[in-house]
């Protein structure tokens, strides 16, 4: 028997990979935002879509700087991934309050976060309104990863312990890998 759902729509469909999106703002300064709208849309050219509330600061820099790197967190750092997605970077250094550290990126301006296990850099190419939100479509340009992150061609999700946002304060992380072919 089914029930009508009081739950927001969005939240059905978690839980849902998170990111930290690195961005620069207008002055060159380094700022870290947690998203989860974060999707690939093509394989090939290599494309990104992520959506941010028009009225986040990430989306002014996103605006500005034409550029966004995609950082994959693992739960070892899944404190500084809940404080990252609960303040502002408007009036100071965020990496900084929220213990992150910014390293150069191989082609942007934009840094990577050090401390997450894999990066993508995106350029973007194209934006769409959507609701109360943007989506940037950024085509890849670099991609990097931590040592180990990736085993026979997938990333070993079962090592590296990537952030799953459940909704609101609640996270998870993705455990056992099954290949589909053995079923």
């Amino acid at each position: 028997m089914k029930i009508e759902c009081s739950l927001k729509p969005n939240r059905l469909f978690a839980p849902q990979l998170v990111g930290l999106v690195s961005s620069m703002d207008k002055n060159g300064r380094p700022n870290v935002a947690t998203l989860a709208w974060i999707t690939s849309v093509s394989a090939e050219p290599p494309l990104f879509c992520i959506a941010v509330g028009r009225s986040r600061y990430t989306h002014q820099c996103i605006t500005s700087s034409r550029e966004f790197v995609l950082n994959l967190p693992t739960m070892d750092i899944l404190k500084e991934v809940q404080l990252a997605g609960t303040i502002s970077g408007r009036e100071g250094d965020k990496f900084e309050k929220v213990g992150l550290t910014p390293v150069e990126s191989i082609a942007l301006k934009t840094p990577c976060v050090k401390e997450c296990a894999a990066h993508i850099e995106c350029k973007v190419i194209d934006t769409k309104e959507a609701g109360d939100h943007t989506l940037f479509i950024g085509k890849v340009v670099a991609t990097t990863c931590e040592f180990g992150a990736v085993k026979d061609g997938v990333l070993d999700v079962s090592r590296i312990k990537p952030v799953l946002h459940l909704g609101g304060t609640f996270f998870t992380t993705a455990g056992e890998i099954v290949d589909s072919r053995g079923l």
